[in-house]
């Protein structure tokens, strides 16, 4: 899945790993997702002579998010 995490006027974007059995029900592109056991995992690699590193996301289950309604 790739979500977007918003944080203090910034916003990144990460691609979680989640077993489709973890996929909320109803979920929809731009819903608002809690992801629950995030794990990263650094990772690195040499190929052609080049390096290529970064992290990989992986998590149990994504939670949708209600938004409560002000009164």
């Amino acid at each position: 899945m790739t979500v977007m995490l918003m944080e203090d006027g910034r916003a990144e974007i990460m691609k979680i790993t989640v077993p489709q059995s973890g996929l909320a029900a109803g979920l929809k592109p731009g819903a608002v997702v809690r992801p629950v056991e995030l794990f990263a995992t650094p990772w690195a690699r040499i190929f052609n002579g080049q390096l290529s590193d970064g992290v990989a996301y992986r998590a149990a289950r994504l939670e949708l998010v209600v938004a409560e309604v002000a009164q």
